[in-house]
């Protein structure tokens, strides 16, 4: 089997073409859509429809934290990478459905779990960091087959018979920030370049490098230090929205940030545009969270398309209602991740003002959070 999994290693390198083909040198003249920062419109924060989904609690299930939540298929998809090390699987009620935690070094196991997604088939891909490969199994949690790869990355998406990877990197050198690998050609594009790689320092934490995905079909990726944000589909990728009168650090003070310890991240004069994260739409908004200075006074941005218009709420106030954020969407509806404090004013009130959350404990999983915006 080793023997196997080495010769199928080998024939993927071999078979493997890179063409370098990069996406063009875009500016805010080709963006459809913009937004001025400085013209930006404050607006209060208003939740509707919210309903709370607390996940099901038994010693099957016990997730340590949600790094990364998607809901597709009528399923909620809950991966936790650093404490369970292990994808968890929900129906739309918070019932327990099926785990997949497989930690080892033999056929169908991981040494790491960093990313997942799931195909429009419903396949559920598992990226193993440390392995260099995808795990593939069926929607019953059962394994199908493993797919080996020549770089490390940060994430990835899938998007029809295409993965598009970010960070790509292999034993210290870096090939590109952004790249599309053709499942059925075996073909990897370069897409989007950097001259700089920043890794091993501060700035490297402020910097996702994820995707956002919006069913039905559309994902957003958004580099570091730029005001174009981009959509990617079934018809490639393109520029979608961009930010005028960002603050984006000049090359002197990223070059003086690459000289520094990991923590000057912490200086009071660190005022300047990071990245734009968390992008994601329903059938009325578009929403994304705009990092400057230490995350403290991130934004979040709202476009509702049905008025044509830029909003925005500074991101904190999500927390009085007890959610961390929008942290996806379903197409229909945001949601988010709570895990209830007691101690916390709001958190309190909600526990006793909701019904579905009368017998929620302490020690139980986190509760997913549906609601929509009414801006």
């Amino acid at each position: 089997m080793q023997r196997a999994n080495i010769l199928l290693f080998i024939l993927f390198l071999l078979a493997q073409s890179c063409t370098g083909q990069e996406l063009p040198g875009y500016t805010l003249t080709d963006v459809p859509l913009v937004v001025n920062m400085d013209s930006i419109r404050m607006v209060p924060l208003n939740l509707t429809n919210v309903r709370y989904c607390p996940l099901e609690t038994n010693r099957n299930c016990l997730i340590g934290h949600i790094d990364k939540a998607l809901v597709r298929n009528n399923r909620i998809y809950v991966a936790d990478f650093n404490k369970a090390i292990a994808l968890f699987v929900f129906d739309m009620d918070g019932r327990f459905l099926f785990k997949i935690a497989r930690m080892g070094k033999g056929p169908g196991e991981y040494l790491s779990f960093r990313d997942f997604d799931i195909h429009d088939n419903g396949e559920i891909y598992m990226f193993d960091h440390f392995g260099k490969k995808f795990l593939v199994f069926d929607q019953t949690g059962a394994y199908l087959r493993e797919l080996v790869t020549d770089y490390f990355f940060s994430y990835f998406c899938l998007v029809k018979d295409k993965m598009y990877w970010s960070k790509l990197t292999d034993y210290g050198k870096k090939f590109a920030d952004l790249a599309a690998y053709d499942m059925e050609e075996n073909k990897t594009d370069f897409l989007l370049k950097d001259k700089k790689f920043l890794l091993g320092n501060h700035l490297f934490n402020y910097v996702s490098y994820r995707f956002y995905r919006s069913p039905p079909g559309i994902t957003y990726y958004s580099p570091r230090f730029s005001e174009i944000v981009y959509a990617i589909d079934d018809k490639g990728m393109r520029p979608a929205i961009g930010i005028k009168n960002l603050r984006i650090p000049p090359e002197h003070i990223i070059s003086e940030w690459e000289s520094k310890d990991f923590g000057f991240a912490m200086d009071s004069d660190d005022v300047y545009f990071k990245e734009n994260t968390h992008v994601y739409e329903t059938g009325r908004y578009i929403v994304f969270i705009c990092i400057n200075k230490k995350m403290t006074s991130s934004l979040c941005l709202i476009y509702d398309k049905r008025a044509g218009a830029f909003s925005a709420v500074p991101i904190f106030l999500f927390g009085l209602f007890g959610v961390d954020g929008i942290k996806g969407s379903t197409g229909k509806d945001f949601f988010s991740i709570m895990s209830p404090h007691p101690d916390y004013k709001e958190h309190r009130e909600i526990l006793q003002s909701r019904k579905e959350l009368s017998n929620w404990k302490e020690e139980d999983n986190p509760v997913i959070v549906f609601f929509d915006l009414d801006m």
